[in-house]
Formats: structure tokens, sequence, C-alpha cells
């Protein structure tokens, strides 16, 4: 769970829609005196598909960078620049979903049939 970095960008490809969501996410770290701080902030980038894509990107666009949820497949690989060495976190989306903690959010229901 963490908030978008920015509204991405939907995509058409052979498939139907995707795109690349960029979550940034702080984790709560426990202290030895029971006290929590926020730890270090970690950016996935999430590839969502299908309507969830559709849905995603609609929602960036109207809300901003809204908090999310996403489960998926996950890898980390090392990206090599010229001065620097970084990890990076990806995740093929199964699931995205808005989170609940810090904001409200609205349903609009979709009328039968369609499909995003």
């Amino acid at each position: 769970t963490g908030n978008l970095a920015e509204a991405p960008t939907l995509r058409e490809g052979e498939n139907g829609p995707y795109c690349y969501a960029r979550v940034l996410v702080s984790d709560r770290i426990r202290q030895e005196s029971g006290d929590y701080i926020d730890g270090p902030t970690v950016a996935y980038d999430v590839a969502v598909s299908g309507s969830q894509a559709t849905n995603l990107v609609d929602t960036a666009q109207r809300c901003g960078n809204i908090r999310v949820t996403f489960t998926g497949t996950y890898r980390v690989t090392e990206y090599k620049g010229e001065q620097t060495t970084r990890l990076q976190h990806e995740v093929r989306a199964d699931d995205v979903a808005v989170s609940l903690r810090g904001q409200s959010v609205t349903v609009e229901r979709r009328k039968a049939g369609d499909e995003s």
C-alpha cells in the first residue's frame, strides 16, 4: 500500500489497455522502545492491465496521487547507471484497489455490460 507518485498514462497494446503506475511505499518500523518510525520510501513500478488500468488512470486523473493497495508478482532487479547502482522494484499487478486509509472514496457503479 502506498501513494501514486503521479497519474499513470493509459496505453493500448495488443491485449488491451495497460499502464505503469509508480507507487511510493513507506513502511512503519517498530523500535525497541515500542515506538514506530517511518522507514525509507521504496518506489514500486506496478504494471496494471485491462479495466483495472483504465479505472486507475481515470481515478488518478480526477483525484490526484491517491493511496492504493496492490498485489501481484514481485521481482527486483539491479540497475547500474554511470555513477550509481540502485534496485528497481517491479510488480505485475493481479489486483489494484483504492485504500481507505486517510481518504474517502465514492463508488460509481458501471452499467451491465460495461467492461471498464
